[in-house]
């Protein structure tokens, strides 16, 4: 009986020693949320409290399966803890904070452990433990991937499509698609079938359907000629401030006499298109629908790129651009030795055929004066109108 009531002494002063050594310091640990979901963070706030702190160093432990180190601060690291006091005579807590990511549903625990503890003397204060838990929710199911859509399945098979290198598909909403300026959305019935087009109301616009192969990566907007069963891209062609939509010509429509079918690259896009030669180098022409709605062939200019009604006109003038020599007047022919006149009248008639050459002569002179002067003047007028237009041309950019 002694022997058992000393064991119980011995014990009871052994547990009163240690709690004397972990009496100096005291350790807290303390999650910010209880619950977290999957998938959220969580940060754990410890503070060691004592007299004097002027160190502690230690370490913690958690499950990997569960959380995930993210961030930390106050001399912690992933794993590790080294706080340091920066105040003048110790300070009476020293705090660190570790962020984690839970990563999936259990009961996570963070298992700190104090090893050694400096106050500001230099006095060890013993150590401490503590620990933090938090439970982990089941994280939100995760958004299925939404299966791509197969226009050949959704859509309407195109028949005569344009450039085409495989199947096309009409789409039969254009919902999430951006709609030209001034058509509005519509439906119509192709092959049988309700697909979405684009129009412009009480107008003989072209009439737009959006077609794409099946995955909808290649593909837009196409002009669809019902006449012909046929569907080629839909593109536009800009003038100064206005768009022209370039169209494909009917049956009965031909170039103008003197023009031969050619392609025209405008803003790296290759058009059909007419092209005759005159004096003064080409003249290109395109099939186009201006926004007044008419329809026909306009005039091309690459050098200011704008766009004109086609009409016929006369050919026009080699412009001499190298300066005109100093014209001088002919100097009359000396008239040929005649024979010795039989009357008076024959001597006259001769005299008048003199003055009359003459005349001519200084005629033809100012006239070519007159055209060299009319040609200069001809040239200056249109570098001035090619000037203006590309002035206005910029202007219109930069008002955009």
């Amino acid at each position: 009986m002694t022997k058992k009531l000393t064991a119980v002494i011995l014990s009871l002063l052994i547990m009163l020693i240690c709690s004397a050594a972990y009496a100096d310091a005291s350790l807290d640990a303390q999650a910010d949320k209880a619950q977290v979901s999957a998938g959220d963070t969580v940060t754990v706030t410890i503070t060691l409290k004592g007299d004097k702190l002027a160190a502690a160093e230690g370490s913690f432990a958690y499950d990997t399966s569960l959380l995930s180190f993210e961030e930390a601060e106050g001399g912690a690291g992933d794993g590790y803890i080294s706080m340091v006091s920066l105040s003048k005579g110790g300070e009476s807590s020293l705090s660190a904070r570790i962020t984690f990511k839970a990563l999936a549903e259990g009961n996570a625990e963070v298992a700190f452990s104090i090893t050694k503890i400096l106050n500001y003397s230099g006095k060890e204060l013993g150590a401490a433990e503590q620990k933090a838990s938090v439970t982990i929710l089941p994280g939100p199911e995760p958004t299925p991937t939404p299966e791509p859509i197969s226009y050949a399945k959704e859509g309407v098979k195109a028949e005569n499509v344009e450039g085409a290198e495989g199947d096309m598909f009409v789409w039969r909403s254009i919902e999430n698609v951006t709609i030209p300026s001034r058509y509005t959305e519509s439906e119509y019935t192709y092959h049988g079938e309700t697909v979405a087009a684009a129009e412009v109301a009480d107008s003989d616009a072209p009439l737009l359907l959006y077609v794409t192969d099946d995955t909808g990566a290649i593909g837009g907007y196409y002009i669809y000629d019902e006449a012909k069963d046929r569907l080629y891209p839909y593109r536009t062609v800009s003038s100064t401030s206005k768009s022209y939509i370039i169209l494909e010509p009917d049956e009965g429509v031909s170039a103008p006499e003197g023009f031969g079918e050619t392609t025209l690259t405008i803003d790296e896009t290759q058009y059909r298109a007419w092209v005759s030669s005159d004096a003064q180098g080409e003249v290109y022409l395109l099939y186009a629908r201006n926004p007044k709605g008419e329809t026909g062939f306009y005039t091309y200019s690459v050098e200011d790129s704008s766009m004109q009604r086609y009409a016929v006109m006369p050919a026009r003038p080699v412009i001499d651009t190298s300066a005109p020599a100093e014209t001088a007047a002919p100097e009359p022919a000396e008239p040929a030795a005649t024979a010795e006149p039989e009357t008076p009248a024959a001597g006259g008639t001769s005299n008048t055929l003199l003055y009359i050459m003459i005349a001519v002569a200084v005629l033809l002179a100012a006239a070519l004066v007159y055209v060299i002067v009319h040609h200069k003047c001809e040239e200056q007028k249109r570098r001035e109108r090619i000037a203006r237009r590309r002035a206005e041309r910029e202007n219109a950019m930069k008002a955009e």
